[in-house]
């Protein structure tokens, strides 16, 4: 696919007119092959991005440098015993780098391995949104922001010097800087990399060469001199490979744009999401319309009981009461199985305190039990449970003697 590759080379700057800054863009074909290139600033961009590559609004074809003087590259030790530990303990264990308040950087790191340091990127808050401003402003949304510098190659043992008028880009494994020529040999000599002492570092020099380093002494370091006929950005989209650190962390994490089948079967699942919601809804109204409707017709039931029996208390249900009270059948609530149901729905409230010994069934008498409980409180309980749910018990007798000091008891329940 064709990317986007842009390089803000001088500071972000708001005018009267607008946010604004000078870029280099690049543009590369589905082959790496690149199909144009150029410098200009913000009304410049927009007016390309919208003539030549309104897909730039994909995350996945954009990639951002900024200047490697604008951001630090450090790495440090990060205690934890899960990733997710050790992300949160980033900010703190690079706050010693930094001498502005923590939080006002945007820190972003590599990916995390217990017991190894950890490399990290920083820049300041307000710089990653003037980027992102900036950038939005002439229609493109990056998925890929890192510093200049961290676009050169990283291999090993190997320090890589680009460059461009009158300083240079230099990165040796994660470090990285962007010197200005007078002070490259000193920088160059700091740099150790690589921990083979027997294996010298290489030097490569890109649009330079050694006399450039006037006063670095060069016998401990294979030297190769590399003359290249495109210009800067066109060399760092070649070297890049997408190993460097994304800025693009955290708070500024891009939502990367579905593609694929998903994308596809995205708004039909939207959708079906949005009926089932309203389905749900529906069906949440219903019920707590026809407990509305149950408790209304349940209270206007005891109404009726009291205006006609003239009680102030109705136990258990005042319907199945006033049918029994007309001789009128009630169902199967007064037959053997209805009878055994609601008496076992009032023992289950006193589980683990009775020992049912047997059960007897007459159509006239109601059932008969033969229970042995704990003690008194026992049977009033399950006296309770069954007058709510509207049966009536009665201890025929007890006998406490025959049963080791607990009770043993013959009940008979009816409708």
């Amino acid at each position: 696919m064709k990317r986007l590759f842009v390089r803000i080379k001088a500071p972000v700057v708001r005018t009267e007119e607008g946010i604004d800054a000078i870029v280099d863009y690049l543009v590369h074909d589905e082959h790496g092959v690149t199909e144009a290139v150029g410098q200009t600033n913000a009304a410049g961009l927009a007016e390309f991005v919208e003539m030549n590559a309104s897909w730039a609004v994909d995350p996945a074809r954009v990639v951002v440098f900024v200047s490697a003087s604008d951001v630090l590259s450090a790495s440090c030790e990060v205690p934890g015993r899960s990733v997710a530990q050790m992300r949160r303990a980033v900010p703190y264990a690079i706050e010693e780098f930094v001498a502005d308040d923590i939080d006002t950087m945007q820190v972003a790191c590599a990916d995390l391995v217990r017991n190894e340091p950890v490399h990290c990127l920083v820049a300041p808050r307000s710089s990653v949104e003037e980027w992102l401003a900036f950038l939005a402003e002439a229609g493109i949304q990056p998925g890929f922001l890192t510093a200049d510098a961290m676009a050169l190659r990283n291999d090993g043992n190997v320090v890589d010097v680009l460059f461009e008028d009158d300083h240079a880009l230099v990165r040796a494994a994660e470090q990285m800087a962007c010197v200005d020529l007078p002070n490259l040999a000193e920088v160059v000599a700091g740099i150790t990399v690589g921990t083979d002492p027997d294996r010298p570092a290489a030097l490569r020099l890109i649009n330079g060469t050694a006399a450039s380093l006037r006063g670095l002494d060069l016998d401990g370091f294979e030297v190769e001199e590399a003359l290249v006929d495109i210009s800067v950005l066109g060399f760092l989209a070649g070297e890049f490979d997408g190993r460097a650190v994304n800025l693009l962390q955290g708070d500024y994490a891009v939502r990367r744009r579905p593609t694929g089948a998903w994308s596809r079967w995205r708004p039909v699942a939207a959708l079906a999401g949005i009926w089932f919601v309203v389905g749900l809804a529906v069906l949440a109204a219903q019920g707590f319309w026809a407990d509305y409707q149950a408790s209304r017709f349940q209270e206007q039931a005891v109404e009726l009981y009291r205006t006609l029996y003239g009680v102030d208390r109705v136990a258990g249900n005042p319907a199945a009461r006033m049918r029994r009270l007309l001789g009128q059948t009630t169902g199967t609530d007064d037959s053997f199985h209805g009878l055994t149901g609601q008496f076992g729905d009032g023992l289950s409230e006193i589980s683990g305190q009775y020992e049912l010994r047997g059960v007897t069934y007459s159509t006239r008498r109601g059932l008969d039990a033969d229970l042995v409980v704990a003690d008194d409180a026992v049977l009033e309980r399950l006296g309770a449970s069954l007058r709510r749910a509207g049966l009536d018990m009665e201890v025929i007798s007890t006998d406490s003697a025959q049963s080791g000091g607990r009770i043993g008891a013959r009940l008979r329940v009816s409708g």
